[in-house]
């Protein structure tokens, strides 16, 4: 162990010789960070993502009947942030359709576009059906690629589970009534009434219903979740630069096999795995100095980690770790150090945004998330966020940390077996 250790101090003197190094390892990264912190809290400030948006909706509604038009209202009444167009437009465009008139190729356009987020389109035959108790059907199309349409679906779901529940109150209590003997209507206006008067009763108990949620997000004392864009900046860019410190050790260990420095330290007392280990471990610990810097930048800026400063740490040495792992795995497929060069700057701007680095995973399409979590970058960004958006203890990253585990394993592993030093 102690020669594994002078071996990695070597090469840390080694790494920290260069001046330069600081360039890469604290400069350009805060610069980074930092930037890509203010554009991320432009981006959430324009409530994309946030239920706090002004949310547009096209809305073409064929129902001649009532229940169409108080669909749309209870839509409007669940979520104060969605404005229906062209129904709420003002004198000041805020639906910004401008002169035009809302058309279904021009809904299509503002959603490829983002100007609306959402579009629902009612039936003419949709009272008809619900006062039949036939199935009524809506069309609702949202952009794929936005947070914020979830939020307008879950008010549609909401308003159409009220006007469906007060429907099926209506349809129950006259199945009810019919089984009355004592119970006769005079004629078929008494018996209409008689279901909207039920009808209505139920809409009302839907208005103030007799159990309600109400949902407090907490957390827990001193961890308070601020830093806006930067939530999403510092870790994501402090793991793509853990990265670009981490794989040029390859160029290293592949330079240092064709000059035969392996071949001389091994003719002293020294065991392969002392020395590879001390090798690898130098730029363990330039990694987590990467880690250490960033975050502390980024402290400085208001985020905040949560109260597990332990599965932090853990979190971060297991990433470091499979980052190393992988590094010395790419070195036995690689010929030369302009190769490995080449390879892990490709590889670190490819597994970066892949795995979330660079935005969150949750704005992506399913099929990306999945793919997304073929990198060890989306793996340490999930423990990141449950740290420092929901302030989770330890749980929160135990699945992370084993998966990054797990890969070192893999990639050590086959690294070990392929590894060679002549």
């Amino acid at each position: 162990m102690r020669k594994t250790l002078d071996i990695a101090r070597h090469e840390l003197r080694l790494i920290f010789i260069d001046r330069s190094i600081w360039v890469n390892l604290v400069v350009v990264p805060i610069l980074i960070s930092f930037a890509v912190g203010l554009a991320t809290g432009v981006f959430m400030d324009t409530g994309i993502g946030t239920a706090d948006a002004t949310l547009l909706v096209d809305v073409f509604n064929s129902d001649t009947g009532p229940e169409g038009a108080a669909l749309l209202t209870r839509v409007a009444a669940i979520n104060d942030d969605i404005v229906l167009c062209p129904q709420e437009n003002d004198a000041d465009d805020r639906c910004q359709l401008g002169d035009q008139t809302l058309t279904t190729e021009l809904a299509q356009d503002r959603l490829i576009e983002q100007t609306s987020l959402a579009m629902i389109r009612i039936p003419g035959s949709f009272s008809d059906d619900l006062e039949n108790g036939d199935e009524a059907r809506l069309v609702y199309r949202s952009n794929n690629n936005t947070v914020a349409p979830s939020y307008i679906l879950q008010a549609l779901q909401a308003a159409v589970q009220q006007i469906g529940g007060a429907q099926a109150a209506a349809i129950v209590g006259m199945d009810v009534a019919n089984g009355l003997d004592f119970l006769r209507f005079r004629s078929v206006v008494d018996r209409k009434a008689f279901s909207a008067s039920i009808h209505d009763s139920a809409a009302a108990a839907w208005e103030n219903p007799p159990a309600r949620v109400d949902t407090v997000i907490s957390q827990s004392a001193g961890a308070v979740l601020s830093g806006g864009g930067f939530n999403q900046s510092i870790p994501g860019i402090a793991s793509m630069y853990v990265m670009m410190i981490v794989f040029p050790a390859a160029a290293v260990l592949i330079r240092e096999r064709k000059q035969g420095t392996f071949q001389r330290l091994l003719s002293m007392p020294v065991r392969r795995g002392e020395l590879l280990g001390g090798k690898l471990s130098g730029r363990f610990v330039v990694g987590m100095i990467e880690y250490a810097i960033i975050f502390a930048f980024g402290a400085l800026l208001g985020v905040r980690y949560g109260g597990a400063p332990v599965a932090l740490l853990l979190l971060m040495a297991s990433f470091v770790l499979c980052i190393t792992a992988l590094t010395l795995l790419l070195t036995t497929f690689l010929k030369n150090e302009q190769q490995a060069q080449s390879v892990a700057l490709f590889l670190a701007l490819t597994l970066a945004p892949l795995g979330g680095a660079w935005w969150p995973l949750s704005i992506v399409p399913e099929w990306m998330r999945t793919i997304g979590h073929l990198s060890p970058v989306a793996w340490v960004m999930d423990g990141f966020n449950a740290l420092i958006y929901t302030a989770a203890g330890f749980e929160a990253v135990v699945v992370p940390i084993a998966v990054l585990l797990g890969m070192t394993a893999l990639f050590f592993g086959l690294g070990v077996a392929r590894f060679r030093f002549e």
